[in-house]
């Protein structure tokens, strides 16, 4: 079996019976069905759990606890950040498909802020807005702020509303530059009740001309192949962008990876081909490495020429990104497994979130659950995954910290889009100082919440 082929084979879901065969131990037979999903969840963790080795004793976890009680309980303390693991669980009826929360949507993702020193209401920020969505149907866009739903300030207790519910009322602002306040629009906005939105991560394509340079700019919003788990509408939309710049003869790239916060290891690989230097295709891009049940433990992956199809290679020798603390995992591992093929991978923005990490779904259909244990560590070429606190840009800069520069994805005046092109055509003044504008605190973010349901490689 070829290495794809097996990679392909790992990070599919997996729908698991009610028992495997070698690991769990039934000491209270008695009471197999009051203990059937905590053990299910036990042996599937010893057989696939990347630290399967720092996990209890079998003889010494309570089976009789809540399934996502007993799940915590066995998590070793390596996984995840700030004591929030990135191995997750869920009820089978909370997840439907591979890109969460757009079964149900009003079509923008956005971040709660306290804005100045008020600590009791909060406005939510539009990060992006999806095209043919509620939100789009009433012309919302990215800069837009919500002040309150149905005549009621947004509260750490209400917001959550705003990820998908019934049809509401919402008073929209703007941030008035001369003011430096935010200002609301004279007319509310009627938003019609969330539904499924297609969140294709192809967001934004374009070619700008500066200084006899011809610079490529894709903002690529998570790496999902289709809109189903079976599908490739959005991965061939992504070798259509490839097109799109190869037949604009390109000199260079930026890839805004912002708000990407992961996905399918197999887009990411498709990404890589499109991008890397051509005379590398067919070289080994990287490799995942499992626990030690494995036999091989480490499985390599390949900048694959055939995963092109109808897409161009871009044969780029330099490249450059916009991070934010919301660029994870298959971000980063485009970022960690290009940097061997590349004489630079240029950073702009914030620091990585710092997920050297992947996971993989398991579903018990009869248990009605399902989790995405960490089952592997992911390495670039060289043998690094040494990127567990992000990756720093090489040019550090909030997009919060001048809002007035908070501008719709391709504006070239936008702020991490106009330092790039700076950076690319040599005008940017690196000893400027940021412009300082009204002061936000994000308490929340959707695209977060995004990523709390992990099915593949994430």
């Amino acid at each position: 079996m070829k290495a794809r082929n097996i990679l392909l084979s790992i990070l599919g879901t997996l729908i698991v019976p009610i028992y495997l065969t070698s690991c769990g131990e039934d000491r209270w037979p008695a009471y197999a069905a009051e203990t059937a999903t905590d053990r299910w969840i036990d042996d599937s963790m010893r057989v696939w759990y990347y630290w399967n080795e720092e996990m209890p004793p079998s003889k010494e976890v309570n089976y009789f606890l809540e399934p996502f009680k007993f799940f915590s309980s066995i998590l070793s303390k390596k996984d995840g950040k700030n004591s929030v693991p990135y191995s997750t669980i869920d009820s089978l009826v909370n997840v439907t498909r591979s890109i969460p929360y757009t079964d149900k949507s009003y079509g923008f993702q956005f971040t709660i802020d306290r804005v100045e020193d008020n600590d009791t209401a909060y406005y939510a920020h539009i990060l992006y807005v999806a095209q043919n969505s509620p939100a789009s149907a009433i012309n919302m866009e990215r800069g837009d702020w919500i002040m309150d739903m149905n005549g009621e300030p947004i509260t750490k207790k209400n917001f959550a509303a705003l990820y998908g519910s019934g049809a509401m009322k919402l008073t929209v602002g703007y941030y008035d530059v001369p003011g430096d306040t935010i200002i609301a629009y004279k007319v509310p906005r009627e938003i019609a009740a969330a539904r499924a939105v297609n969140d294709n991560p192809v967001f934004y394509k374009n070619v700008y001309e500066r200084a006899g340079k011809r610079i490529g700019y894709l903002v690529y919003n998570h790496f999902s192949a289709g809109i189903t788990d079976n599908s490739n509408e959005y991965n061939n939309d992504l070798r259509s962008a490839s097109q799109y710049f190869a037949s604009n003869q390109i000199n260079d790239f930026v890839l805004d990876l912002r708000y990407n916060n992961g996905g399918l290891l197999s887009c990411a690989e498709l990404m890589c081909a499109l991008l890397a230097p051509a005379d590398k295709l067919g070289q080994e891009l990287g490799f995942l490495e499992f626990n030690t049940r494995f036999n091989p433990r480490q499985v390599p992956f390949n900048l694959d020429a055939n995963l092109i199809q109808n897409g161009a290679n871009l044969n780029l020798n330099t490249l450059y990104v916009i991070t934010s603390d919301q660029t994870a995992s298959a971000s980063e591992m485009v970022i960690n497994c290009l940097k061997p093929f590349m004489q630079k991978v240029v950073l702009i923005g914030s620091t990585t979130e710092g997920k050297n990490v992947g996971s993989r779904a398991f579903s018990s259909p009869e248990l009605m659950i399902t989790m995405s244990p960490i089952i592997c560590m992911i390495y670039n070429s060289k043998s690094e995954s040494d990127y567990d606190k992000g990756f720093k840009p090489d040019y550090a800069i909030n997009e919060n910290s001048n809002l007035a520069q908070f501008l719709p994805f391709g504006d070239p005046n936008e702020l991490l889009l106009s330092t790039a092109l700076g950076i690319i055509d040599g005008s940017i003044e690196l000893d400027k100082k940021e412009t300082r504008s009204l002061k936000v605190t994000t308490i929340a973010n959707s695209i977060e919440k995004r990523a709390s349901h992990a099915v593949r490689i994430k």
